[in-house]
């Protein structure tokens, strides 16, 4: 059987590349955000420590290491906004309410903190903004937590339901919080507009 595959041109297949440089640390519950022309990924632990590493990605795969996270921590989100990658949240025996900057010359700022210190939380973007949403603090959270792309921070209407362990989500105008588990495993999905 002859089978026929047309391109159109300047097309592209999806393909796997393969694996890139490995991780300086190896680690888990780790958290990712992009900005410029870098992927980084940020903290996480393994079996014996907890990490303040950030792996930084150019375009070529070329792995670097910017400065440090300013508190080590696992459990934190990944968002990115404007000219800004940020890592928010975490837990290193206390829940972290810190949120790091990165810019495009992988710069690291210490923003305002989140309104509550929580891990197990999602981030999420939407237009100019930058969303932390749920987590555990001392409870399931259904804080939320916005940053402009001058890193203003606000804290715009809170979730339907507070759970952790939940996902966040982008797609054309909405940022999406969705599942997670709060006394017992969630469906509900909230959407942020760009307003």
């Amino acid at each position: 059987m002859l089978r026929m595959v047309f391109f159109l041109k300047g097309s592209k297949e999806l393909s796997y590349y393969g694996t890139a440089t490995a991780l300086s640390v190896a680690r888990m519950y780790l958290a990712g955000a992009s900005v410029g022309d870098y992927a980084l990924f940020g903290g996480g632990m393994d079996d014996e420590s907890i990490f303040t590493t950030v792996d930084a990605y150019n375009t070529s795969l070329t792995r670097s290491t910017p400065t440090a996270l300013s508190a080590g921590r696992y459990g934190l989100a990944g968002a990115s906004v404007g000219d800004y990658a940020l890592f928010g949240g975490g837990i290193r025996g206390l829940v972290s309410d810190v949120v790091d900057a990165y810019n495009t010359s992988l710069t690291r700022s210490t923003p305002t903190a989140l309104s509550a210190g929580r891990y197990a939380l999602a981030g999420a973007s939407v237009g100019d903004y930058a969303l932390f949403g749920g987590g555990y603090g001392d409870s399931y959270s259904d804080v939320v937590d916005a940053y402009n792309t001058s890193l203003t921070h606000s804290t715009p209407t809170a979730l339907s339901v507070g759970r952790g362990v939940l996902a966040g989500a982008s797609v054309g105008n909405y940022a999406l919080f969705g599942g997670g588990f709060t006394d017992s495993v969630s469906g509900v999905v909230d959407a942020y507009e760009f307003s």
